[in-house]
């Protein structure tokens, strides 16, 4: 993962735990049993995060995986989120008002897709008897992408494939 990247992210992630209530990175660590080093590390951005990570962060502080891995989108779902909204604003001003090339290359992704994948997927996530691990699931998601994205089918052809896939990663 690229540095600026990893420091971005790790900017989201700390904006991220401010927002939901954790004033102290130990504290939000021991809650959720991450040792403070790992987890100190990834919102310093002196280390790097998986795939994976992305989606338990995001699961803790239930922010939108996409945004904390990118910065698009929402941080945060539903109305009532104003204050956490704004903390987020806030605390992530200086990544999102600066001029990068490197972000350049996400407006080639077709987020509202890529969305609907992970939201069509959203039950392999939950369910309790998955024979996967996370990161084979994010594989699966990101391999229908891959598919769907090159096809020339409209949005309720590609809802259809996409349901078909992952309904066989299910069996």
């Amino acid at each position: 993962m690229p540095i600026q990247l990893t420091e971005d992210i790790s900017k989201r992630l700390r904006a991220a735990r401010k927002a939901v209530g954790f004033k102290a990175a130990k504290d939000f660590a021991t809650k959720h049993k991450i040792p403070l080093s790992t987890y100190s590390q990834h919102e310093t951005g002196k280390r790097s995060i998986s795939a994976e990570l992305i989606i338990n962060y995001s699961s803790y502080f239930n922010v939108n995986p996409c945004w904390l891995l990118t910065g698009n989108g929402e941080p945060f779902y539903g109305e009532n989120q104003k204050e956490k909204k704004a903390i987020v604003e806030r605390e992530t001003y200086s990544i999102s008002h600066k001029v990068n090339d490197d972000h350049s290359r996400y407006n080639e992704i077709d987020l509202a897709l890529l969305k609907r994948i992970f939201l069509a997927a959203e039950h392999l996530f939950e369910e309790p008897s998955r024979q996967t691990t996370f990161q084979g699931l994010i594989n699966h998601c990101f391999e229908i992408y891959n598919a769907v994205s090159t096809l020339s089918a409209d949005t309720e052809e590609k809802d259809k494939i996409i349901r078909l896939t992952l309904s066989t990663i299910k069996a």
